[in-house]
């Protein structure tokens, strides 16, 4: 740790911290003390209209909403899905692109473009594809399986599946590049050591790329899970919640309750609580993390 031994260097370096800290006040700590007040109000978020406090009704209100249960099916069941494809698929590139094999920067160029884009003009490309009109059915139809043919973002049983495949497809991406920069961290001696004693490829795989890159892949999985309970855009752009409020995430519902219907201390609560979810997803990854390392 660096000292700081006069009063004018740390009065230089406080003027530099100065304004990342002022812009962090203001768009962080500012609106996350102005949501917890209005989670304990009753407000229709018009500016001059009475508050009403109300206390944890509107915590209480929406843990006996269905429709809030529902969005926190779907949240876990994004999260878990994300979590289960998108490391490892992410993985697996990586260690592909990493032996440098013929073409490997026209695939990672490729594999690393959705990223590039918003998530919502990711959800509004997919949203095309999947219109029952979109590229999907017609290719369907094209190789002859036109009876499966659907409307994928309007069909209950299918809806949510689809954003769920959407979300992975659009963030496999991101994770590549991570591992890919974890990779280039092992040296090439191991590998090379490895097979003297015999060690194929995928032997080395298991027991070198892995377990070497598991601070990386702890990360990944940590920012996957915030990533995923965080996710809005991509939902609202591609159903809005529809239909009938099936493909809901605590993040849309909250979108909804404070400003599509104006119940904005409502929408504070579900706020909060995703910040809530998010804290405890991030503490239980650490200390999940930190047993793997002591053991």
């Amino acid at each position: 740790m660096i000292k700081v031994k006069n009063n004018k260097m740390r009065m230089t370096l406080a003027l530099f911290l100065l304004p990342a800290l002022l812009i962090y006040i203001l768009f962080q700590i500012v609106p996350l003390i102005g949501a917890v007040f209005f989670s304990f109000m009753e407000w229709n978020g018009i500016g001059g209209s009475a508050l009403q406090f109300v206390g944890v009704k509107n915590y209480i209100g929406a843990f006996q909403n269905p429709d809030f249960i529902l969005s926190l099916k779907n949240m876990f069941k994004m999260v878990v899905f994300s979590v289960l494809f998108h490391t490892p698929i992410a993985l697996v590139m990586a260690a592909v692109i990493n032996t440098k094999c013929k073409g490997y920067r026209i695939f990672k160029a490729l594999f690393f473009v959705p990223t590039v884009f918003p998530l919502t003009a990711v959800g509004l490309m997919w949203y095309f594809v999947f219109m029952p009109t979109g590229v999907f059915n017609s290719f369907l139809k094209v190789i002859g399986l036109g009876g499966v043919a659907q409307a994928w973002l309007v069909n209950p049983a299918t809806a949510m599946n689809t954003i769920v495949f959407v979300n992975i497809w659009a963030g496999v991406g991101y994770y590549m590049v991570i591992l890919l920069a974890g990779l280039t961290t092992i040296s090439e001696d191991v590998y090379e050591a490895a097979a003297i004693d015999g060690a194929n490829k995928l032997q080395c795989f298991f027991q070198i790329t892995v377990p070497m890159l598991k601070p990386t892949i702890a990360m990944c999985i940590l920012m996957d899970i915030i990533g995923s309970v965080k996710v809005f855009d991509l939902v609202f752009a591609m159903t809005g919640g529809g239909p009938n409020g099936l493909t809901n995430l605590p993040t849309t519902l909250m979108y909804n309750e404070a400003f599509k219907y104006s119940h904005y201390g409502l929408g504070s609560a579900i706020g909060i609580i995703i910040m809530v979810i998010c804290l405890a997803g991030t503490m239980l990854s650490n200390k999940l993390t930190s047993k793997k390392n002591d053991e």
